[in-house]
């Protein structure tokens, strides 16, 4: 899910530090997304089972939050079609 579009960059890390787009990365395992948005930085991190934690170190525009809403949506979306390893565990 790695991908740069107009001021967006997302990295996707699993729990043992491999990113997406190396070849030892498990979806399976997913850890963090980091989402770059211009000079802000908004993660997602699994925390427990099904439960995710999102946190930024920033101050958001009004501007920015339809986007942010956006954004988050679709990385959403594919973080709910992912296999869990610890789906299999309950």
């Amino acid at each position: 899910m790695d991908y740069k579009t107009e001021g967006i960059r997302i990295e996707v890390v699993d729990e043992n530090n491999n990113y997406d787009y190396d070849a030892d990365f498990d979806e399976s395992k997913l850890w963090e997304v980091r989402i770059f948005y211009f000079d802000k930085l908004f993660t997602i991190r699994h925390k427990y089972v099904d439960l995710f934690e999102i946190s930024d170190d920033n101050y958001l525009d009004i501007h920015d939050l339809d986007d942010i809403g956006k954004i988050i949506n679709i990385v959403g979306k594919h973080l709910k079609k992912i296999n869990y390893e610890w789906r299999d565990i309950e």
